[in-house]
């Protein structure tokens, strides 16, 4: 299992800049949202949709960046680990709204879980968690591969990025 933690970019200038919607809580950002030139090339991974339904079910409000007719097509994914979009976690959400964060980490681990079962060999999460710093407003990146169990863990690593 590795978590590395590094610098990002100013999600909300690039917000701003492509003219998206602005979140207050948890969003997916698109796999490409720090090079796309504007709205119409973001890709999202195959998982988006998914990961959307399992927290929408779960009563965990997520934001969207695009309204539902311009949501970008998906990038699918062949390799033997299950890929997880980029989650954004504002700074209010951390402050407001922290159960969410290890509620929806939770609910995405036990899918994970669920998907891998009866399957053999290394079971492999990768996912891409941005987080706004409470301070600065600057944003770091915590990006996570291992197995589905240490998404459980990653809370407390996003709390420690935000306080920097």
């Amino acid at each position: 299992m590795t978590t590395t933690i590094s610098e990002y970019i100013d999600v909300r200038k690039r917000i701003a800049d492509l003219g998206c919607f602005s979140p207050t809580g948890l969003t997916l950002l698109p796999s490409n949202f720090d090079t796309a030139s504007d709205i119409s090339n973001f890709r999202q991974v195959s998982q988006s949709a998914t990961v959307r339904t399992l927290l929408r079910t779960s009563n965990i409000p997520l934001d969207e960046l695009v309204s539902k007719g311009q949501r970008p097509p998906y990038i699918q994914n062949n390799a033997f680990e299950w890929v997880a979009p980029t989650l954004f976690v504002s700074v209010g959400v951390l402050s407001q709204n922290a159960s969410y964060l290890s509620v929806a980490l939770s609910v995405i681990a036990n899918y994970a879980t669920d998907y891998f079962k009866g399957m053999s060999g290394e079971n492999v999460v990768q996912m891409d968690i941005v987080v706004e710093r409470s301070k600065s407003k600057l944003c770091k990146k915590i990006t996570y591969k291992g197995p589905p169990e240490g998404l459980k863990d990653l809370p407390e690593v996003i709390r420690a990025a935000s306080d920097e």
